[in-house]
């Protein structure tokens, strides 16, 4: 049952160790030390001799946080970093063995930490001294500091990223062993066990290898065809929630993004309202731990629309997106700057870039209908409506989703030709639909 998980197993094993260890690290003095030197541990022991691969970009960005003017140091290590990430996934091409893929996942939590630490250390350099009640400021760590954090264990091999900001809060920390917890690890691990069983159940009952042959093609309808990337999509979502769940545990067993609720942290971003958190950090009565918080299943679940549940899905990348991607870019280029970068980060199979080319005409059809079925007084929109658009977003979701699983342009494009390339049509369809209707309207 459980043949062909063996990555999926290490992985498993690499976050029960995360956190478990996270119990211990935090009740120990100098833990960025211990955090980092058990990161930099794990790697080694997974990822043996391809520990290089993350190891040669921390040196480079710690020398550019050292060497490159400070007004230069975003561009170079965010171009710099890019570059190594395309060097390092066809590495195999020039004759390097291909990296393993626990190696790979360190490599892109690597280079957000990389990138997302000179970010904020020309942003501290560069800041000026009444900026500290708008916006808080790192104070600029030391090369042993920055190494630390970048290998820090918590989040190394699945994410959630989190900045440096929110890594020196935890090893600051006066208060983390008081602050309370429990209440926020134990309904993650409940729900582990809970996705764990379904998550074996579909991948044996719909296996995705299954979708590469001729005979899923040949010997099954239409119908089966377009139903088969249900249960395919719920394969993806439990593997990505169980991985989430406990990474997310080992982060706030660890005391990374605790905050006074009343600072009101965001995902990323850590505490919104600067007073508050000055005033309460100390001797808070209630802590949030949104800030770490990666994933909101029941809107990815029941959400009304294609942006809100996109919103809710990896939602420390897409603040480090709109942050230092988006944010930082020119007005007319931002947008798809910024999804180029995401494509790219996620990897160089052309069925992520299907996936993420059908996502503009999907919230373009998204926009255009909900301004023909605007929400009423009482902030809903008509609740059959609201039903119907629900099905066609998740079969949206399900289709995309095949760009990620199926990964070349041969697999994802005969599958979603054997559909009929449903969702386009779909989408298309919606676009003209609530064009007549708001010129029927006008008229």
């Amino acid at each position: 049952m459980l043949e062909g998980f063996a990555d999926d197993i290490l992985y498993l094993k690499i976050l029960v160790v995360s956190f478990l260890s996270a119990l211990i690290v935090k009740r120990l003095p100098n833990r960025d030390l211990i955090a980092g030197s058990l990161g930099f541990a794990l790697v080694a022991i997974v990822c043996r001799w391809h520990l290089l691969y993350s190891l040669t970009i921390i040196v480079a960005n710690l020398a550019f946080i050292n060497v490159v003017p400070t007004k230069k140091l975003p561009l170079v290590s965010f171009c710099a970093t890019f570059a190594y990430l395309a060097f390092f996934r066809c590495a195999h091409l020039i004759g390097l063995p291909k990296p393993y893929p626990h190696a790979n996942a360190v490599q892109l939590l690597v280079t957000l930490r990389c990138i997302g630490l000179c970010f904020e250390v020309a942003d501290a350099k560069n800041a000026k001294k009444d900026d500290s009640e708008k916006r808080r400021n790192i104070e600029v760590p030391n090369t042993m500091q920055a190494f630390l954090y970048l290998y820090n264990f918590a989040g190394l091999f699945t994410g959630p990223y989190y900045s440096y900001q929110l890594h020196s809060d935890m090893v600051a920390g006066k208060n983390l062993t008081r602050i309370p917890f429990w209440h926020e690890v134990i309904p993650r691990l409940f729900l582990l066990f809970l996705f764990l069983p379904l998550l074996l159940f579909v991948s044996n009952m719909f296996p995705l290898a299954y979708m590469h042959t001729d005979a899923f093609f040949e010997n099954h309808s239409f119908l089966y065809r377009l139903m088969y990337m249900s249960p395919v999509f719920v394969f993806l979502r439990m593997r990505v929630y169980c991985a989430w769940m406990l990474s997310e545990s080992a982060c706030i067993a660890n005391g990374i993004g605790a905050y006074p609720a009343e600072s009101r942290p965001a995902p990323g971003a850590g505490p919104t309202d600067l007073d508050a958190y000055n005033r309460t950090k100390d001797d808070a009565t209630e802590w949030s731990y949104e800030a770490i918080k990666n994933l909101d299943i029941g809107q990815v679940e029941m959400s009304d629309g294609f942006r809100s549940g996109m919103r809710a899905w990896n939602r420390s990348v897409q603040y480090w997106l709109a942050t230092y991607v988006y944010k930082r870019s020119p007005k007319a280029a931002r947008m798809p700057l910024t999804m180029l970068v995401s494509a790219f980060w996620h990897g160089i199979h052309p069925g992520y870039y299907l996936s993420f080319l059908t996502i503009p005409l999907c919230t373009y059809a998204e926009d255009l209908i909900f301004s023909v079925f605007p929400k009423g007084t009482d902030g809903r929109r008509n609740k059959t409506f609201q039903v119907v658009w629900w099905f066609i977003r998740m079969r949206g979701f399900e289709y995309m989703a095949m760009g990620f699983l199926l990964l070349s342009f041969e697999s994802t494009w005969r599958y979603w030709s054997s559909i009929y390339f449903c969702c386009h049509v779909v989408a298309i369809f919606a676009i003209i639909f609530a064009l007549v209707m708001k010129q029927v309207v006008r008229r």
